[in-house]
């Protein structure tokens, strides 16, 4: 090969006095595939990690056959997304999604027990208070009172844990105040408490104690609340 080029730089003078060097291009070329291979992974990931989050925020999907399937951890993700943008409201799609079937799913159950309280605390802390009795345990987060579940209290509670996991809004606590009754959302927010009111005979909803209080009607005797988080 070297007469061939000496041959064609003597009569291609432009031509770079450099030899090539075929390992120096395939190892260039290979890099440019892994960068290229890279980026294309990465879009894809972005791609599927966006569509997740986005049926995520979008709630319980309908699927024939199967009634609502939500993804999981989906109901966190909505709320984180509510909570990073504090005082943003919650689409009205899922809003109402989430009221039909707290009130399908989980209110009867709370007015057949008469609930007052109902705690079920990241930390595992089991709250039940309701004509029965006050039932409390778990770790220090519960406080010193602890009263042990009976076998009525313990199936009580098993029953209506089940019937908010079961509606797939992330419910924490349930509560009596003010004439309504509170379905209160895990709490990812420093500032504030979301939850869905139950307010029942179309009752309006009571004077504000913040400033930061903001009621929105969802449908009927549901509202949205947003609350000073103390």
């Amino acid at each position: 090969m070297d007469p061939v080029v000496e041959y064609l730089r003597a009569n291609a003078p432009g031509l770079p006095a450099a030899p090539f060097d075929a390992r120096a291009v395939t190892a260039r070329a290979r890099r440019a595939l892994r960068r290229r291979r890279f980026r294309h992974a990465a879009a894809a990931v972005a791609g599927t990690t966006a569509a997740y989050l986005a049926l995520s925020v979008a709630g319980p999907l309908p699927v024939p056959g199967h009634g609502e399937v939500s993804l999981p951890g989906s109901g966190a993700i909505a709320g984180l997304v509510e909570r990073i943008a504090p005082g943003r409201p919650l689409g009205d799609a899922k809003r109402l999604a989430d009221v039909d079937r707290l009130d399908r799913q989980v209110l009867p159950l709370a007015q057949q027990l008469d609930l007052y309280f109902y705690l079920h605390s990241p930390q595992d802390c089991r709250v039940l208070e309701y004509p029965h009795g006050n039932y409390r345990d778990g770790d220090a987060v519960c406080g010193d009172d602890v009263a042990p579940f009976d076998a009525r209290a313990a199936t009580d509670y098993a029953d209506l844990a089940a019937a908010i996991e079961r509606s797939g809004v992330d419910v924490e606590r349930v509560f009596r105040d003010r004439g309504g009754l509170y379905f209160q959302l895990e709490d990812f927010s420093l500032q504030y408490n979301y939850q869905y009111v139950y307010l029942p005979d179309g009752a309006a909803p009571p004077p504000n104690r913040f400033a930061v209080e903001e009621w929105t009607n969802v449908r009927g005797d549901w509202w949205f609340h947003r609350d000073h988080d103390d």
